[in-house]
């Protein structure tokens, strides 16, 4: 087992944190998802062996009463240094683990691995006070340890702002279509480029979070290049979104998730956004 985080709270002073790692289910995982290190505990409740999930990717190991999107959310807004609870479990064994998942910090602005606290359960049903008290209790031996989930600086600017989003029409016309509204207010968190090559342009001025396309944009760049660029020059996301009979679909190489196509499909999408990439 890769000792690393949870040997500094096995080992540590704080009797509370070393009660949590006997008591409850440990996992670490790094910035990419992977899981790097356990705890005995956890290792005895999915029995398998740990050559089985070390180095796995958390989200594709374990299933989610919600679906895999549900999961896979809870972990990349910890990767943005939102601290959320989560929900997984191994079918085959009935055994079900809820708890929470914080983002730890080295150095810098961005966590440098994630760490899953959560107890197992062999029942479906959890009483909610239960979970907010193991949300505090988890915080607090965190913060004791001094595992920041957040500084009070981000936590200020994801409340005070929203990421830009800058949307490419394509050649079926989806886009507009389906952002009209919002692209029709002129917000100035939203704006529309004509083409893919025009969207790099104005990328440069209006410096997106956040690029919105459909697999068949308007223009002649590649969809490969046309998210590299944005990744490289502006780090920006490039989402994919697209229709199938009444469902839309929304990709970017890590979620893949199908939405009803109504008219609350778009703030639902907006929200989405603002969790995972802001």
């Amino acid at each position: 087992m890769n000792a690393g985080l949870l040997a500094d709270i096995i080992l540590g002073e704080s009797p509370h944190l070393k009660g949590l790692a006997r008591h409850f289910n440990m996992v670490v995982l790094d910035s990419s998802g992977r899981i790097t290190g356990f705890n005995n505990q956890f290792l005895k409740n999915i029995k398998k062996r740990e050559d089985q999930i070390i180095n796995q990717t958390f989200a594709k190991y374990f299933d989610c009463d919600e679906g895999k999107a549900d999961l896979m959310m809870s972990i990349k807004c910890a990767c943005k240094g939102q601290p959320t609870s989560i929900q997984f479990s191994v079918l085959e064994n009935k055994v079900t683990f809820k708890g929470v998942i914080l983002p730890v910090y080295d150095n810098g602005q961005n966590p440098s691995s994630l760490i899953i606290i959560a107890k197992e359960e062999h029942y479906i049903s959890i009483d909610e006070d239960e979970i907010e008290d193991f949300w505090s209790m988890a915080s607090k031996m965190m913060e004791e340890a001094g595992i920041a989930s957040s500084t009070p600086e981000i936590t200020k600017r994801l409340k005070m702002q929203k990421p830009r989003i800058l949307f490419v029409e394509d050649q079926n016309g989806l886009i507009v279509k389906i952002f009209k509204k919002v692209l029709s207010n002129r917000n100035k968190e939203f704006l529309i480029a004509p083409s893919s090559e025009a969207a790099i342009l104005m990328a440069s001025e209006f410096k997106p979070n956040v690029v919105i396309s459909h697999h068949n944009p308007i223009g002649n760049l590649a969809l490969d290049n046309m998210a590299s660029t944005f990744k490289k020059e502006f780090n920006a996301n490039t989402i994919f979104l697209s229709s199938s009979g009444n469902e839309l679909r929304i990709e970017d190489g890590w979620l893949d998730i199908h939405v009803k196509n109504h008219p609350d499909s778009v703030p639902k999408i907006l929200e989405l956004i603002n969790q995972l990439y802001w």
